[in-house]
Order: structure tokens, then sequence, then C-alpha cells
């Protein structure tokens, strides 16, 4: 059970950074320019894997045998993720953009669960988690309003 309520802690702390990200990297673009600011952000994420890769486990073996090439977009919806929230953030705000962001990674958590995408453990739809996504629809809805 504690190791759920951290596992939950740290989701929802990468909510709040994700969020104070965004601002940042708004900023930085306004003053340095979009390329800047992705470049300077992508430098930064670089030395903390860096510091992770050799803290930890440092064995490197970036292609292993028998990896689909479909796990490896994580690096370019990284990139999607900083780049398009660099523009929105000051376009519609940043509690609308969050609340898409929400509403985006949920239903494609969704899809993930429901068809096992990636690997990752099936969980089938149900009404439940349909009208959890429905009510983050909502919540899109009433930030707008």
């Amino acid at each position: 059970m504690l190791t759920k309520v951290l596992f939950a802690v740290l989701a929802l702390s990468a909510g709040v950074a994700a969020a104070f990200q965004s601002a940042a990297n708004a900023g930085l673009a306004r003053r340095t320019g979009l390329g800047a600011a992705l470049i300077i952000n992508t430098a930064v994420v670089m030395v903390g894997s860096l510091v992770v890769m050799f803290a930890g486990d440092a064995r490197v073996d970036f292609r292993p045998a028998g990896t689909p090439w479909v796990f490896y977009i994580g690096g370019f919806c990284g990139f999607l993720i900083v780049f398009s929230l660099a523009l929105v953030f000051p376009k519609i705000g940043a509690a609308l953009a969050m609340a898409l962001v929400v509403l985006g990674q949920s239903a494609a958590a969704l899809a993930i669960d429901h068809f096992g995408l990636l690997e990752m453990p099936k969980a089938p739809l149900s009404i439940a988690r349909v009208a959890g996504l429905a009510l983050v629809a909502g919540g899109v809805a009433l930030i707008r309003l």
C-alpha cells in the first residue's frame, strides 16, 4: 500500500513538474527563441540522464536484440511535449494547456491499457473508466469557461 502511495506522489510530482517546465520553457523561448530553449532543455535532460546512468546500472546497450522499433518513440514524444507546450502555454494559458495534456494523456492511456500496447498489461475499457475520461473532458470544458 505504501509503495502505491509513493508512486502516486511521484506521478503527481511529475504533473507539477510538467506544468512548471512548460511555463519555464515558454518564458525561455520568448527570450532565447524556441530552438535555443529546446536545446537548453534537452541538454539539461541529457546531463540528468547521464548522472542516472552512471550512478546506477551503467551497462550501455542502446539497441538490444529483439527490441521493437516502437519502444524508441519516447524521445520523439518528449520533444513533441516540450515543443508544443512551449508554444501553447502563452497562447491559451497554463491551466487550459495542462488540462488538455491530461485529457490527451488519459485518452491515450486508456487505449494503451485496453489494447496492451507497448507490452503494457491489458486493462479493458469499462463504463467507469470511460466515465472518468468524460469527467476529465468536463474539467477541460470548465477550465475553458
